[in-house]
């Protein structure tokens, strides 16, 4: 007689069903943190972004020889808090200023009022009030430079507008944070507790504890991989809608930034899917047969 092949044993009803709801449960809640995240980074870029943008102009003095103003110029641009220089001469904006006044001041004068000036962008590292302090005494002291303007109430108003937001966004964002694990832990649990008595049964027949979580864990594990992957996936879907509609917006968003966020909610969603896991199983491999009802 023909021996009868076996059948592969397929996952029932319940089983793809608490799948899908715990998958899609996590899911929510790494796509909240994903979105957490996404807001972090556009407010620190946004936030160096307008540090950015209180300008230093190094004025340069009007006889100054033209080697001087030369290695002046190599000095202000090779200087490390340096981002970018666009310099301006002196004649070429007296002539602006005379296009735009309809009257030749230079002709009456006898000689050209303006200075040479080099308009700086700082890097971000040097774009506080502190450091950027530091960089203009160094350069007030190059040769050939007269007078180094920054707008340091701009960026006093700037810091002092960061910092009565930073305390209450960083609050909210704890509590969202707070409450997606928490939602994301209640969806585990619920999980485990639909299988309460095949875990009791395992024990009772003998089954080493490790044993018992160990199945337990790994799929924990996958479900929050899987659910990491399905929120990045979904992030990413809103930020294309976004581009959109403004393109300059998630510029700084990168190849590389994407890659990291999708490290961050995989890591996140497997480790938080394996540890509540086990604290899950834990629970009732330490309860009473009595008390699983």
């Amino acid at each position: 007689m023909p021996s009868k092949k076996p059948h592969s044993q397929r996952p029932s009803g319940a089983q793809i069903t608490t799948a899908l709801t715990t998958t899609v449960g996590m899911s929510l809640t790494l796509l909240l943190i994903g979105l957490l995240i996404v807001l972090g980074f556009l407010g620190m870029h946004w936030e160096q972004q307008l540090r950015q943008e209180a300008r230093v102009q190094v004025f340069f003095q009007r006889e100054v020889e033209a080697n001087v103003l030369l290695e002046a110029k190599e000095m202000l641009r090779t200087d490390p808090a340096v981002e970018s220089v666009s310099f301006i001469d002196a004649e070429v904006a007296s002539a602006d200023l005379e296009a735009q006044l309809g009257e030749s001041f230079v002709d009456f004068l006898g000689y050209v009022p303006l200075s040479d000036v080099m308009d700086l962008r700082m890097k971000p590292d040097w774009s506080s009030t502190v450091e950027l302090q530091t960089a203009v005494s160094r350069m007030e002291q190059i040769p050939g430079v007269s007078e180094v303007v920054w707008q340091s109430e701009l960026l006093e108003q700037i810091e002092g507008t960061i910092e009565r937001l930073m305390a209450p966004l960083a609050g909210l964002a704890l509590l969202f944070m707070f409450a997606a694990f928490a939602l994301m832990n209640n969806t585990i649990r619920l999980t485990i507790f639909a299988r309460r008595f095949i875990i009791k049964t395992m024990q009772l027949v003998g089954a080493n504890p490790r044993a018992i979580r160990s199945p337990f864990i790994q799929q924990g594990v996958f479900y929050g991989v899987i659910s990491g992957g399905i929120a990045f996936t979904a992030v990413n879907g809103i930020l294309s809608l976004v581009t959109l509609q403004n393109t300059d917006l998630l510029e700084p968003f990168s190849l590389m930034y994407l890659v990291i966020l999708f490290v961050i909610l995989t890591f996140t969603g497997g480790v938080f899917g394996g540890v509540s896991t086990a604290i899950a199983v834990n629970r009732f491999l330490r309860s009473r047969l009595d008390r699983l009802h």
